[in-house]
């Protein structure tokens, strides 16, 4: 039994830890993340969070304090930075596993740990220096904890269960972290048991809260209005949509976060329908059958509360996939084992091969030219898309001949993997199938997704405009950055000194701005104008486009162009041999 999620986890290593550090950091999120964790370490104050000298409050400790003894071993790097995310989708797969087999025995925990691990948004994520996995990690744990206690395996399930629950207060979300609770008081309502003391002993309140209160104590005793902004702001006023400090987020509609969920986990949502129908048909009458409620409950009230929100991102879905893999492990389970009331072979493979029909069609016409991927796609599913387009800016991108080497391996994986599901299909071989849909997924995220997903970020990295810029850099020259400085955020590893930020206020430092030691670093236009025209010499890194940038308002004469790269303009007052007057 121990032995499949080990092997789970052995896969999951393969996928997720090789090539970590083919391409720079990708701004936003990465570089905010890297420069947290670097002014923690230099600064020596592990408790309040600064980017560029400014507080930073939108995202608790934990990853930065990880991602510190990584940087300390191998250095300040995409590969180290990455490092933690990575494993915790390993540990994800691992503990998804462990739970199909608790719940539904081997095979289960095969595929249920398989699952969760080959899906577009999961495998993503996790090469993202976000703490979005690490979070679903302990999520993940938290669910396992409570399995092993409702199973009737023993009470350390629910030290298990709220440890890990602080543990995701001070990784994320505190108001996120207490959602299973909520779920749980659902769960036992809908099965009518009763009591629910045994669930809520006075030493669980006791673990939860010295877990996860002590670093929310510290921040708001040393930064006076944090819970106010990290509690009513970010959460109260943001589903309100009357933001005090907003940022530059820009939410999906229900319906496209919906379409992203699901295109997120394909191949595997196909089967979802089947899952959840099977999930919550009555009746519940032991401990597994409920569990598998529970999850299923889970999974919906996540997916539901945010396609409900009036903001949600692409990622906000993931903490429900664990739950959904296991559901649709259960179902190709039971169809493996032609269980009475199971799905039939022909109505899981089918679906599955028309998609991979589809994605073989769609690489290879994209490859031939015939059809053009619509620039409206991107902005769906990038944030920093979305957010250009709301301002009508446009993400730069990569000609179709970089791209063609990755659509044509897209389709010949898939096309491999349609014959063969075609004959998974003849044969009705639900374990074939389900074993191609794997075998395809194993093959393409790595060497297509991985590929591309680098492909991508060193296209719109600032990586070389920042080398630009530190090799032009001397004593007394002023380095200051047009928009939130999220955008190029990983320019300030490089640089020696902290950067002025340029009508930059809404961002994720709003609320850091107000503090006094901020005043310095944020500039308006008339302060940018008046050091413009002065003999000091300034550099200008834009991530706002010409026709709307601040350099309008500046003289023309005095605007000299040194590079452009990456959705990003490098200016200085001063001209350099070689650059252009804009």
């Amino acid at each position: 039994m121990r032995g499949v999620p080990f092997g789970v986890a052995v896969v999951a290593v393969g996928l997720y830890l090789v090539g970590l550090g083919a391409a720079p950091f990708i701004d936003p999120p990465e570089g905010l993340h890297a420069e947290v964790t670097r002014q923690m370490a230099a600064l020596g104050d592990w408790i309040t969070p600064r980017v560029d000298g400014v507080r930073y409050f939108d995202t608790p400790p934990l990853l930065y304090w990880l991602t510190s003894g990584s940087f300390a071993v191998a250095g300040t790097t995409p590969a180290a930075a990455r490092l933690w995310p990575a494993l915790a989708a390993v540990g994800v797969a691992a503990v998804t596993a462990r739970l199909g087999v608790m719940l539904g025995g081997p095979r289960v925990g095969l595929l249920a740990g398989l699952m969760v691990a080959t899906n577009l948004g999961v495998f993503l994520c996790a090469r993202i220096v976000e703490p979005d996995l690490v979070f679903l990690l302990w999520l993940t744990l938290a669910w396992a904890g409570f399995a092993i206690a409702y199973s009737g395996r023993g009470r350390r399930g629910l030290v298990l269960f709220y440890a890990a629950l602080g543990l995701a207060a001070i990784t994320k979300d505190i108001v996120g972290a207490l959602a299973p609770l909520v779920v749980v008081a659902m769960f036992f309502w809908l099965t009518g048991e009763r009591p629910l003391t045994p669930w809520v002993p006075w030493w669980s309140v006791l673990l939860l809260a010295a877990i996860a209160l002590p670093w929310y104590v510290l921040v708001e005793a040393r930064n006076r209005g944090f819970l106010w902004y990290t509690l009513v702001d970010n959460h109260v006023l943001r589903f309100a949509r009357q933001r005090v400090f907003p940022d530059e987020d820009v939410p999906l509609g229900s319906s496209a976060f919906l379409l992203v969920t699901l295109l997120a986990f394909l191949p595997w949502a196909l089967a979802l329908p089947w899952a959840l129908l099977r999930a919550f048909r009555r009746p519940w009458e032991d401990a597994p059958s409920r569990l598998w409620l529970l999850f299923a409950l889970w999974a919906v009230v996540v997916v539901g509360f945010f396609t409900a929100s009036p903001f949600k991102l692409p990622h906000h879905g993931l903490p429900a996939f664990p739950a959904l893999a296991l559901l649709v492990a259960r179902v190709w389970d039971e169809t493996i084992d032609a269980a009475p009331g199971s799905a039939g072979p022909r109505a899981l493979l089918g679906p599955l091969l028309v998609l991979f029909a589809l994605a073989t069609i769609a690489l290879v016409a994209a490859w031939s030219g015939v059809v053009r991927i619509p620039p409206d796609v991107l902005a769906t599913l990038d944030g920093s898309a979305r957010r250009l387009a709301a301002t009508g800016q446009s993400a730069p991108g990569s000609p179709l001949d970089a791209w063609r080497p990755l659509l044509a391996r897209g389709a010949v994986i898939f096309g491999i993997g349609t014959v063969a599901m075609a004959v998974a299909l003849w044969r009705r071989a639900a374990a074939l199938g389900v074993g191609v849909a794997l075998a395809t997924t194993i093959a393409f995220l790595p060497t297509v997704a991985a590929e591309g997903m680098a492909q991508f970020v060193r296209a719109r990295s600032v990586q070389p405009l920042a080398a630009t810029l530190a090799q032009r850099l001397r004593p007394g020259d002023v380095v200051l950055h047009e928009g939130a400085i999220e955008h190029s955020a990983s320019a300030l590893l490089v640089l020696p000194a902290r950067v002025g930020i340029v009508n930059g206020f809404q961002s994720s430092l709003a609320f850091g701005a107000t503090f006094p030691e901020a005043r310095e670093v944020f500039w308006d236009a008339p302060r940018l104008q008046a050091a413009w025209s002065g003999q000091r010499r300034l550099f200008l890194l834009s991530a706002v486009d010409p026709a709307r940038s601040v350099v309008r308002t500046l003289a023309p004469a005095s605007v000299h162009l040194i590079a452009q790269t990456g959705g990003r303009w490098l200016y200085s007052n001063l001209a350099d041999p070689g650059t252009s007057v804009r």
